[in-house]
């Protein structure tokens, strides 16, 4: 437990060390440009505060969260369910094959353009493109995750002639959960960041893309940096605390 503790706090230090070494970068060069282009770290975290306290900056917040959950919900459900069931039909895997390189090679910009001829904008788009970008992380890892199902545990299960039903959901459906919660957890940090991205280049009415391009169109460059802070403290907690403890304790207390 001890070594456990100083492990932690050892990997703590050196990342505090980091950021602040970056705060001193960033302060070193801020002070060779003007603030228009390059605020100050203070400068930054004062406009932060200043977004905290504005209504509008929280509904821009608030309204961004919820389309990235919603975003998040629909590739949890439609990767975890055709998952399953492609790690369980080879043949449906294969057909699936091409949606899925097609989605992992398209690059996002170009996806939200297509879209936007396609669809219109609209949060509802905007949602679309977010999970459509991340739907293949979570559904590669339920398929590999089908796949790796103890062998011996489901050749019991034939010999004892258990239901198909009572094989998924009790058997598969536990394995593929446990397993892709590291996905999922990776499949909410990236929803965030193409939920913005898709935000400002659909041109949404609120939301922090909006927030984005109007801090450009005035040039708030802080703002601009403080939207920034806070989306990276977001996926930082999603990414790193949040997958850190399932990787730690959850995925073990599994095994």
């Amino acid at each position: 437990m001890y070594k456990s503790l100083k492990e932690i706090l050892t990997s703590a230090f050196w990342f505090l060390a980091g950021i602040i070494i970056l705060a001193g970068i960033w302060q070193i060069m801020s002070l060779s440009f003007s603030p228009l282009i390059l605020p100050s770290p203070r400068e930054t975290l004062g406009a932060m505060f200043d977004l905290f306290s504005s209504p509008d900056a929280r509904q821009n917040f608030y309204v961004s969260a919820g389309r990235a959950l919603a975003a998040l919900m629909a590739v949890t459900i439609m990767g975890l369910g055709m998952g399953v069931v492609a790690g369980l039909y080879p043949w449906l895997e294969a057909l699936m094959k091409p949606v899925k390189d097609i989605l992992l090679a398209i690059p996002p910009v170009a996806l939200t353009i297509l879209v936007i001829f396609l669809f219109g904008s609209g949060s509802l788009q905007t949602v679309g493109i977010a999970g459509a970008l991340a739907l293949p992380l979570v559904y590669g890892s339920t398929v590999s995750a089908v796949r790796t199902v103890d062998r011996e545990l489901l050749e019991m299960t034939e010999i004892f002639n258990v239901p198909r039903k009572v094989r998924l959901w009790d058997v598969y459906l536990p394995a593929v959960v446990f397993s892709s919660l590291p996905s999922v957890l990776l499949a909410a940090g990236l929803t965030v960041r193409l939920t913005v991205m898709a935000e400002v280049i659909v041109g949404v009415t609120v939301g922090i893309g909006h927030a984005l391009s109007m801090s450009r169109v005035y040039l708030a460059t802080q703002e601009i940096f403080a939207w920034m802070l806070i989306l990276l403290a977001v996926v930082l907690m999603i990414e790193g605390g949040l997958l850190y403890i399932v990787k730690k304790y959850l995925l073990r207390w599994q095994a």
